[in-house]
């Protein structure tokens, strides 16, 4: 890889302002002082730039808590992005969500640029499960859960797959549902399908990734090692 797109790739920099510095401040190769933004660096290497080490990753991945307000796109448009909520260096990078969520659900959402990962958790034949914490205008009906488990009629040319719904004793209006696909809003319909509206929605976990220990609304980070760990299962499915 060229020496620029590499210190471009590790820093918020950009190539044309790294090739500007390093004229008067060479980046360190292997022990050894480069200047010319053209080199060819072997992405193993420890390179040193600006007396700080490069960490190169070949994949980004971020785990973030999605606010309400904000489209899963990055094209402008009149609502938000939410690579808006990303840091600079991030923002120079192709990154893109693992699935959607609307405008008005919040929660757990994945941004990375490795396709191979969103193709093996998003691909309709793989039925990865996706849970959302639902709150409804009203008591979401005890015959609901039964329903949802045989599958219900929203509109489309077949019933939804089982899906698994957990009321709450205590907060009638709510539960955690669980669905294994990514039709159009889903989770709205299949309330609807039983005469609820849904007023607020959060996501929770997508397969064996959740904000347990996630980041705050409108908040991200990348992977962690066990989440990491987490994406290698995936890919290697």
């Amino acid at each position: 890889m060229r020496l620029d797109k590499y210190l471009a790739s590790c820093t918020v920099m950009t190539r044309r302002e790294i090739k500007k510095e390093l004229r008067k401040n060479p980046a360190v190769v292997g022990g050894l002082k480069v200047s010319a933004p053209e080199t060819q660096v072997d992405v193993k290497s420890v390179v040193y730039f600006l007396g700080e080490k490069m960490e190169y990753h070949e994949f980004t991945y971020i785990l973030m808590n999605k606010p309400a307000g904000y489209v899963c796109t990055n094209r402008e448009g009149r609502n938000p992005t939410v690579f808006t909520l990303l840091d600079e260096r991030y923002q120079k990078m192709n990154l893109f969500t693992v699935g959607r969520l609307d405008k008005d659900t919040t929660g757990l959402l994945i941004i990375t640029n490795d396709g191979d990962l969103s193709h093996k958790m998003m691909h309709a034949n793989k039925h990865v499960e996706k849970t959302y914490y639902v709150t409804c205008d009203r008591p979401i009906p005890s015959y609901a859960a039964d329903a949802f488990a045989e599958g219900v009629d929203i509109g489309d040319d077949k019933p939804t797959r089982p899906a698994k719904l957990m009321l709450s004793d205590e907060l009638p209006c709510e539960g955690y549902l669980t669905i294994s696909e990514g039709r159009f809003h889903q989770v709205k319909r299949m309330m609807e399908a039983v005469g609820c509206t849904v007023v607020k929605l959060y996501r929770v976990s997508v397969g064996d990734f959740n904000l347990h220990n996630g980041p705050q609304p409108g908040k991200y980070r990348e992977f962690n090692e066990e989440e990491m760990e987490i994406a290698e299962k995936y890919k290697n499915q």
